[in-house]
């Protein structure tokens, strides 16, 4: 049986050739429009939102790099990965913050030290977005979308976008199964950290391949949410812990702070459980 690619790709793959190219194309210019919008105003929902933003694009070009022709990918995907790690500051700061407010009254030493911290971040943040080359990047995205093309999928030897976009998912989804089991154990914080940036590169690619292949996976979505959730708040405890080591803050704040994430951080994982058992997360894709 010959093993030759056939002449022609499936009727089907240049639609779906173009709504990939007009996905990818869409995400760049929403991460270009966010950046201006926080260069301007330094909202904190933009601010959340372009960091997203970037880790949607991220999703983009680890799926779609592979089969489009060789450009400078390296260099976009570090100022983007740099992107996203300069961000992540400021939120953890408010999120801390915001958590703190609410399991006691803030003291006048908190506040201080977490605006403090804000300032630093602030002015970390208005750097990066201003050195960061949109222009050049532009250009290799340009280049990368418009060689998605039948002609690049036959000379990479992908025939099927379909059975491509499966084996991402199955490959995506493995990690997850692995780390499930033995996840629950509560010394495994590594264990749930690679098992919640799994979640999340998953269901960034379902959201993808929904837009791409016209398909509905809300019921695996919102089941990737909850555990996307509980998982990141569980994150964010550690993320908080790391911040008070930061802080310059009387003693006994220090001990009452410490004492409020470990009883939010034991809570978190009996929810965590509990939503393993009542909702098992397992493989679902379908093209």
């Amino acid at each position: 049986m010959s093993s030759q690619i056939p002449a022609q790709l499936p009727s089907d793959s240049s639609t779906i050739l173009e709504r990939s190219r007009g996905v990818f194309f869409a995400q760049w210019e929403e991460l270009l429009r966010l950046r201006r919008a926080v260069l301007k105003t330094a909202d904190p929902d933009d601010i959340h939102d372009l960091r997203v933003a970037s880790r949607r694009f991220r999703a983009l070009l680890e799926l779609f790099g592979p089969i489009t022709p060789k450009a400078s990918k390296t260099g976009l995907k570090k100022n983007i990965r740099a992107l996203t790690q300069v961000l992540g500051g400021l939120r953890n700061i408010d999120e801390a913050l915001h958590f703190f407010e609410s399991q006691i009254q803030a003291s006048t030493d908190i506040q201080h030290a977490f605006s403090q911290q804000r300032s630093k971040e602030l002015k970390l943040i208005s750097k990066a977005l201003e050195a960061f080359d949109f222009r050049s990047l532009d250009k290799t995205v340009r280049k990368m979308i418009a060689g998605l093309t039948a002609d690049c999928l036959k000379e990479l030897n992908r025939f099927s976008l379909l059975s491509y976009f499966s084996d991402v998912s199955i490959r995506q989804y493995l990690p997850i199964h692995n780390l499930l089991a033995v996840s629950t154990s509560p010394e495994n914080y590594s264990s749930r950290h690679a098992l919640r940036i799994a979640i999340k590169k998953w269901r960034y690619f379902l959201e993808i391949v929904a837009q791409v292949l016209d398909r509905n996976y809300t019921p695996v979505l919102e089941m990737l949410k909850e555990y996307q959730s509980v998982l990141g708040r569980m994150n964010d405890i550690i993320e908080f812990r790391a911040l008070l080591g930061n802080l310059e803050l009387p003693v006994e704040d220090q001990k009452s702070l410490k004492a409020i994430l470990l009883t939010e951080d034991a809570l978190l994982l009996e929810n965590f459980k509990a939503l393993m058992e009542r909702k098992p997360l397992v493989y679902a894709f379908s093209i």
